[in-house]
């Protein structure tokens, strides 16, 4: 069980650090997401998926 919070941590430190990202951006710029400009946008949905991932690989390791 202590696995499962640690996945679930680090789920979560990604994913306030995609949020950490795009925040900075919209202070910067003042724009949240821009499709034209996808330098921000890569490195935070790179830690959206991150989180995605680890969330689901514990998940799975709970039904086994």
């Amino acid at each position: 069980m202590n696995r499962i919070w640690i996945a679930l941590t680090f789920s979560f430190l990604f994913v306030v650090i995609g949020f950490l990202i795009l925040y900075d951006q919209y202070l910067m710029i003042g724009i949240w997401f821009q499709l034209e400009d996808f330098h921000h946008e890569t490195f935070a949905l790179s830690s959206f998926a991150l989180a995605l991932g680890v969330l689901v690989g514990a998940l799975t390791q709970i039904r086994d």
